[in-house]
């Protein structure tokens, strides 16, 4: 064989070495690339996941507290709360009873957020946390509960903390309460009555909310849903025994069409025009300084900090009936979450 036929072998035979080596090499870059690309994709999912289980987290808490703010009346037995991309699903059991006017309740929630590129595999976290019921919250402290210095009854007229729902009710006459009660002074030209007629709360506004002990805030607020907002029902259209809650921001000077029954929650000033009549609970942010027309039940005012007057003379009857008290409350009843009693469950 001569010299250029041996060195052409030779060429011929590094050449296919260095392909060779070059097609391998490639195959090590795909294969590196491919797997960064698989590390990088993992870590990507896993971050995703991982905010998700946090949305997911999110949705339940928020799902939990926005139950408990809500339920007004009888608590529901589920719910569901969608948001965005998500949804909280809540349930409520009652697990024990306190005592006569409180319930204990266990609440879960679900958050869940779906991921579109996932389908059927939801991100899903569960709290739970116990909470109260509080069944009547409105405390039978009078039949009028004023936050000013001094309430009076005008003559020929009537407050009394006697029941006067005795026939109606149940369980017949409940024991008295209270006539009426102010900061300073309360007298009678006519007929105040109660066991005892009056009492004094000399420690203002302070005193008056601990002992009323109601979430003002919250009933007071626009965005808490109450059955009636701002304009009287069509009664005629409603149970017998139906004590819904109605609320009026701002003032109200009530006239007979919004004569009626239940809880009446007025966040600025009450007055009314007889022949208004109330049957239940009136709520008010402050009264007018002489209160016209009547009420069959509870009339209880002074939560706002405004109080433009000092003095307070009642022209209607106000006349405690246990019934109506009783019906009224019960449509007030809300939960208050046990403090760290929320969990995370599996």
């Amino acid at each position: 064989m001569s010299s250029v036929d041996r060195d052409a072998r030779i060429r011929g035979s590094d050449g296919g070495f260095v392909l060779a080596l070059v097609v391998l090499m490639l195959f090590a870059i795909s294969m590196a690339g491919g797997a960064g690309y698989l590390v990088v994709s993992a870590e990507k999912r896993m971050a995703r996941f991982s905010t998700q289980g946090e949305e997911a987290m999110a949705l339940a808490r928020g799902g939990l507290h926005r139950f408990a703010s809500e339920q007004l009346g009888v608590v529901v037995d589920s719910v569901v709360y969608a948001f965005g991309g998500g949804e909280a699903r809540v349930s409520a059991r009652r697990v024990a009873a306190v005592d006569a006017g409180t319930d204990m309740y266990f609440i879960r929630s679900e958050g869940i957020v779906v991921d579109p590129l996932v389908a059927g595999s939801p991100a899903r976290r569960v709290v739970g946390a116990y909470a109260y019921h509080r069944k009547r919250p409105v405390p039978l402290h009078a039949a009028v509960v004023l936050n000013v210095e001094d309430f009076e009854v005008y003559s020929s007229t009537d407050v009394t903390g006697d029941d006067i729902g005795g026939s109606e009710c149940p369980g017949g006459t409940a024991p008295s309460i209270t006539g009426a009660i102010a900061r300073e002074d309360v007298q009678a030209s006519g007929s105040l009555g109660g066991s005892p007629p009056s009492e004094l709360w000399p420690g203002g506004r302070a005193q008056f909310l601990s002992e009323i002990g109601l979430r003002w805030d919250v009933l007071s607020d626009p965005s808490f849903p109450v059955d009636f907002e701002d304009v009287p029902p069509d009664w005629s259209s409603l149970p017998s025994n139906s004590f819904p809650v109605l609320r009026v921001n701002g003032n109200l000077n009530a006239t007979p069409p919004w004569s009626g029954r239940g809880v009446l929650i007025v966040t600025g000033q009450f007055d009314a025009v007889p022949p208004f009549i109330w049957s239940g609970i009136i709520l008010a942010g402050w009264v007018d300084d002489r209160i016209m027309g009547a009420v069959d039940g509870m009339l209880v005012g002074g939560f706002s900090t405004n109080e433009p007057y000092d003095a307070v003379q009642t022209r209607g009857p106000i006349r405690y009936h246990s019934c109506n008290v009783s019906r009224a409350n019960a449509s007030l009843a809300y939960l208050e979450l046990i403090e760290n009693t929320l969990f995370e469950l599996d």
